[in-house]
């Protein structure tokens, strides 16, 4: 659940709060819940959609870094910075740079392509 949003020139901030609760984390796990890294690409993901009022599919996932596990319990509010974004008209694209951070300790990165659908 998206709880802040903050836009500067050159970056977008979303502060999320991570719902033990969710269905996801009872599979992923039942008394140690985790975010699945496929969780935490598709939440940059609609971050990114949320931002350009658009509709995307990822196309390209690059240089992924998982540094920390990120865990509901224990890391309940977690932000996530959307750098570098660059949109491509012409081939309704856009990349952008992600970072995952919990007080400013980077938990993971990571880059992606969309495509506009």
């Amino acid at each position: 659940m998206i709880t802040e949003r903050d836009t500067t020139s050159s970056s977008v901030r979303y502060n999320v709060f991570l719902q033990e609760k969710s269905f996801i984390y009872q599979a992923h796990f039942p008394h140690e819940p985790i975010t699945p890294g496929v969780c935490i690409i598709q939440i940059a993901k609609e971050l990114l959609e949320d931002y350009a009022q658009k509709h995307y599919t990822i196309i390209a996932v690059k240089n992924v870094k998982f540094l920390s596990v990120i865990s509901p319990v224990t890391t309940p509010r977690v932000t996530y910075v959307m750098e570098k974004i660059i949109s491509d008209e012409a081939s309704k694209t856009c990349g952008l740079q992600v970072q995952v951070l919990a007080a400013e300790v980077i938990l993971a990165k990571l880059s992606l392509t969309c495509q506009e659908i």
